[in-house]
């Protein structure tokens, strides 16, 4: 029997670059909007004891070699373990004959770290032309990940950051700080939205977060926390006063993302969106004017699974 590579993470981490990660997201949000993907609807396990969940995601591209199998959990009470909140594998298949190609033993860090790219890409795609400081609603690894790709890509050094836990809060400002950028702790999301026109959400909330009252005309937001159904971060009214809203799936975005509770409350209509990949490849604006409130809801997809796990198989089977 022919043995499949398992590729570890240090070999995943040392076959990629932050440009390489942005550029194969890119890509693959552009893909998605061309409707070059095939990607069945994710399979979706929820648990409540202890709260967790796990997303299955998998498709490919069309005329691509390969197609992809993520499996990717989530268990929000793993730090009080000393384990990271996320893991998981991906596995890439010969998409002529079917047969295993590998098996990506990335412990969920390629999950995380395409959902960063996605995340700046998402806010370059809608951010004002002057950034007067960087909003980030949550503490966890991935609120740490989105300050740093997004700082990094649209030259911001001031972040404003509000979390529920204060002691978290205060280890995630260090982090941030050690690396660069300055941090302001918001005692509350009102006056975090007060001082910040560029504003991240990366919670498991399941009630909204950001209240459309609240929301500043000229404010960009990017929400990546609702993945799952019963989640929110966003108030569904705030969808009403959007000049734009930008998503990385529709179907998705309207089954289980902030867009659908807009929708199903009557607020918005269902083809109210569109693809944040066609902004990314220059066909549709991300904003009219400085004075817009624009949205980007983004689910994750497996596009940029796909992307990212056919880079890393291209680069470590030729070495």
């Amino acid at each position: 029997m022919t043995t499949i590579p398992i590729i570890t993470l240090d070999a995943i981490q040392a076959s990629l670059s932050n440009a390489d990660i942005l550029d194969a997201v890119k890509a693959a949000l552009i893909s998605q909007s061309r409707n070059e993907v095939i990607s069945p609807p994710p399979g979706q396990l929820l648990f409540d004891d202890p709260k967790g969940d796990c997303h299955i995601k998998y498709g490919y591209f069309i005329g691509g070699d390969t197609y992809v199998v993520k499996v990717a959990s989530g268990f929000y009470d793993n730090p009080k373990q000393g384990l990271p909140v996320n893991n998981g594998i991906m596995m890439v298949f010969n998409a002529k004959t079917g047969a295993p190609v590998c098996i990506l033993d990335d412990k969920g860090w390629l999950t995380n770290i395409r959902t960063a790219a996605a995340g700046a890409l998402a806010a370059q795609a809608g951010a004002p032309s002057n950034i007067s400081s960087l909003g980030i609603i949550g503490a966890g690894e991935q609120a740490e990940l989105q300050a740093k790709w997004t700082c990094e890509l649209l030259d911001i050094t001031s972040v404003n950051v509000y979390g529920r836990t204060p002691s978290r809060v205060k280890d995630y400002a260090s982090r941030l700080e050690q690396a660069g950028i300055n941090v302001t702790i918001a005692p509350d999301i009102p006056t975090l939205l007060q001082s910040c026109n560029l504003v991240i959400t990366t919670t498991p909330s399941n009630e909204a977060l950001i209240l459309a009252d609240d929301v500043r005309p000229g404010t960009h937001i990017v929400a990546m926390g609702t993945d799952s159904p019963g989640k929110q971060e966003l108030d569904a009214a705030l969808f009403q006063r959007a000049t734009v809203i930008m998503v990385d799936d529709h179907d998705q975005c309207v089954h289980h993302g902030d867009l659908g509770h807009a929708v199903r409350d009557g607020l918005v209509s269902e083809d109210a969106d569109i693809a944040l990949g066609s902004v990314l490849a220059g066909q549709s604006p991300g904003r009219t004017s400085d004075d817009d409130i624009t949205i980007v809801d983004l689910t994750g997809i497996a596009a940029e699974d796909m992307a990212v796990a056919g880079l890393v198989w291209s680069r470590v089977s030729l070495e």
